[in-house]
């Protein structure tokens, strides 16, 4: 596939890069890319499956060939970055992605925690952030996927596409547990999921979540970090 020209004559990016998720049901999320080509869309069978009733199955395709990063657009429609339709063009890190609804940051650099100052009006700040959880292991497609969790927020898990983490794991139930801040006490609760819920090694029906913890959803293991 032909290269725009806005590719830089001499790329010398690292394979390692980062997508952030500015708007949408994902909004604070980020999804750690490490080299391998990676597709973006509704889909449940893509890498980075978003929520989006008018993003396409399989919308947009991100590779790292010759030290360069690329989007391609994969719905014969265009894509959009920074705000301008585009097919394909090579990407240098900061770039606003449009994926139907969804807004993406793409980033060389890891994201500070929390958002940009740019991204969405009333968005929680980074001080708010009470608890993050990373995806350690799993599906290759949700490895590195790491959301926080704010101040009275509430996050759902499971492989549903309305799921705030949505899994590619099918032992996970669609709507698996729920995770909640209620005054700075996390807590986690099965939603009567199929194979349960764990939290280091026991299961659960509700307990108390703190940094260092380990869920266990399915085969998918999340971590609770300290923000």
């Amino acid at each position: 596939m032909a290269i725009d020209s806005n590719s830089a004559s001499a790329c010398a990016a690292p394979s390692s890069a980062y997508i952030r998720v500015l708007g949408g049901e994902l909004t604070g999320g980020v999804f750690r890319l490490d080299g391998k080509p990676i597709v973006i869309g509704s889909s449940a069978d893509v890498h980075l499956r978003l929520p989006d009733t008018l993003a396409h199955g399989r919308h947009a395709g991100l590779r790292f060939h010759a030290g360069c990063w690329h989007i391609h657009d994969l719905t014969g429609e265009g894509l959009s970055v920074n705000d301008i339709a585009t097919t394909s063009r090579a990407l240098s890190g900061g770039e606003i992605l449009r994926v139907g609804a969804t807004e993406l940051q793409f980033s060389l650099d890891q994201p500070k925690r929390g958002f940009v100052e740019a991204s969405v009006t009333a968005v929680p700040k980074a001080q708010d952030v009470v608890l993050e959880l990373r995806v350690e292991l799993g599906d290759q497609r949700d490895q590195g996927l790491l959301i926080p969790l704010y101040s009275g927020q509430e996050l759902l898990i499971g492989r549903a596409a309305e799921a705030h983490l949505s899994l590619h794991d099918c032992r996970a139930s669609r709507l698996h547990c729920r995770i909640e801040d209620d005054c700075g006490a996390v807590a986690i609760i099965d939603l009567s999921s199929l194979n349960g819920t764990h939290v280091d090694g026991s299961q659960v029906q509700r307990a108390v979540l703190r940094a260092g913890d380990t869920i266990l959803i399915g085969r998918t293991s999340i971590r609770c970090l300290k923000p």
